[in-house]
């Protein structure tokens, strides 16, 4: 987060708003979601595109050497970029940028936990890193559905699908599809190939995916460096969202 918040550009007397910010947000994205869900998730959008806008104005002003700036220089009124695709910009790199992969990281220490094999594994191979972060994306997916519209009528199994539809994809389904991936239950950190959709396919591929397997690998390379003995001091407790699965903490020994 802080490093999202330095690219943008954000002051850092401001920055302790966007955690609660974001996590409220993404309530927006969960299967009928409450009503005080919705409002939160509302609530949280409306604060932070006003100060987003706020901002904006400052950088104007007075630019930095920071994305905001930047794209405060071109915000025109279409032709380039408007002030709400501005906003829409750093509202994505927000959540996206952090979102999935605090989950990531979160999912994949408590599978390893619960694989001690694969972690000495690990530990003892850390060249299995690259393969590993992919496998750990797999077997506890952190963004296990989303939804599209589709555009052109498809069959699919024998099932029309009209144009119009909107459909869910079960990413955290297909990762175990025995059809794609032989022993889909078991962990396998040299798995190779591993054709997971934990960052979606086609034209849809989440543009952050290389940013978010860097950012995975450096954590698990340095955790696993500094502190060799890491454990779980307890069981966590998963968060109630479905949509963006994950744990309220982990909390471990070192």
């Amino acid at each position: 987060m802080t490093v999202i918040a330095e690219l943008l550009g954000i002051p850092e007397g401001d920055r302790h708003h966007l955690r609660p910010w974001s996590a409220d947000m993404c309530l927006m994205y969960e299967l009928n979601p409450s009503d005080e869900a919705a409002r939160r998730a509302v609530t949280a959008s409306v604060e932070f595109g006003s100060y987003l806008r706020g901002l904006l104005a400052e950088r104007r002003a007075r630019p930095g050497d920071d994305l905001i700036s930047a794209l405060a220089a071109v915000v025109d009124d279409g032709d380039t970029l408007t002030e709400t695709e501005l906003v829409a910009t750093c509202v994505l790199l927000l959540n996206a940028g952090h979102e999935a992969s605090v989950n990531g990281a979160g999912n994949g220490w408590w599978t390893l936990f619960r694989h001690p094999d694969a972690l000495a594994r690990l530990r003892a191979e850390p060249s299995l890193l690259p393969t590993a972060i992919e496998e750990l994306l797999r077997f506890d997916t952190p963004l296990s559905l989303f939804e599209r519209w589709v555009l052109e009528p498809i069959e699919i199994d024998g099932l029309e699908i009209p144009r119009g539809s909107e459909v869910a994809l079960l990413f955290g389904s297909a990762n175990r599809d025995p059809a794609a991936f032989p022993d889909p239950d078991l962990l396998d950190l040299g798995r190779d190939p591993n054709p997971y959709l934990s960052f979606g396919a086609g034209i849809h591929y989440c543009l952050g995916a290389p940013l978010a397997k860097l950012e995975l690998g450096i954590a698990f390379e340095t955790l696993l460096r500094r502190v060799p003995r890491l454990e779980p001091v307890e069981p966590p407790r998963w968060k109630s969202t479905f949509v963006l699965r994950g744990l309220e903490a982990l909390r471990v020994r070192v």
